[in-house]
């Protein structure tokens, strides 16, 4: 009896252990990749595609096409731009992966002579190797990934994450969740939430203009601001989800933070003639929408709470 209930014990740890297992073996198979492939660039390319941790270039929030800091993917090796890819797969969802390389494939954006994923740049910050402190990113156009930021294991900061699509057909599900969390709210609520102006994406709202707590909402739209939440976080992989979830909660979780619309109803999409802002914000906390320029940009971005007990997975 005793050894039947000791087998039990042992299996049902071993269940309880396997998706924590799994999400560390996933980050570390990510981490590998990055160190890899930053460990194959030549002496010129790592002195182009290397920022000190604390560089101002890290936070930079440019949704237009351009030059980026780092090395532009093209100009790499197949294998390197093989391990470029992997990192984008492995930091992504399937569904946020497909999305990724819609948005390098949109155009007119999209110069004919430059396509795709390949224009892209990549970089990294701090000192890249097993064990150390350092983020990598991927940006150009509507697109930049900027790997989590890991302490000791503990995710300290994400993003900032920047999503877009010109012309407007890409997210027609995270609309669809934006709009239905406006239908769920009450006139009371749409009022307080409802903010002058334009909520720019990538810029936390102005002081004093915080929108409405989600945990003040009604019950129909707390579960609406969830499925937006929920929605958003689909585009990446099951451990950056993770990550990301460990900063909100150490934020208060999802009824800490305050959501706000700008411009107009959230009544249309915004290839449907819909103009119209939304924010959901916390203290370091940020995931937003803007569809006012006539085409959509996406953000998120967030930092561990100072004063929060190490996260566990």
């Amino acid at each position: 009896m005793t050894t039947h209930r000791t087998i039990f014990l042992i299996v049902i740890a071993a269940l309880f252990c396997l998706p924590l297992r799994g999400f560390a073996d996933a980050t570390t198979s990510l981490s590998a990749t990055a160190e890899k492939l930053y460990a194959s660039l030549n002496e010129e390319q790592k002195k182009k595609a290397t920022f000190p941790l604390d560089s101002s270039e890290q936070a930079k929030e440019v949704f237009t096409g351009g030059e980026r800091g780092g090395v532009k993917i093209r100009t790499l090796n197949a294998d390197q731009q093989k391990m470029a890819l992997e990192l984008l797969t492995g930091f992504t969802s399937d569904y946020g992966k497909q999305k990724a390389l819609a948005i390098t494939e949109q155009l007119p954006q999209n110069p004919p002579d430059d396509p795709g994923f390949a224009r892209y740049y990549v970089c990294f910050f701090g000192d890249v190797g097993a064990g150390k402190k350092y983020a990598w990113r991927i940006a150009e156009h509507h697109l930049t990934l900027v790997h989590v930021e890991m302490d000791k294991g503990k995710p300290t900061t994400f993003g900032p994450i920047l999503l877009g699509a010109n012309p407007p057909v890409l997210w027609d599900e995270e609309e669809e969740k934006m709009i239905a969390l406006y239908g769920a709210m009450t006139p009371g609520e749409r009022q307080k939430s409802m903010q002058a102006g334009k909520g720019i994406s990538s810029e936390a709202p102005k002081a004093g203009a915080n929108g409405i707590r989600v945990g003040d909402l009604n019950p129909s739209a707390k579960e609406a601001v969830k499925a937006v939440l929920e929605n958003r976080l689909k585009f990446f992989s099951d451990p950056i989800r993770e990550e990301i979830r460990a900063i909100l909660n150490s934020q208060g979780g999802l009824d800490a933070m305050s959501i706000s619309f700008y411009n107009g109803p959230a009544e249309k999409k915004c290839r449907d003639g819909g103009r119209w802002d939304f924010k959901l914000a916390g203290k370091s906390f940020l995931c937003d929408y803007e569809n006012t320029r006539a085409h959509i940009h996406l953000s998120m971005k967030g930092k561990l709470a100072a004063d929060s007990p190490p996260a566990g997975r």
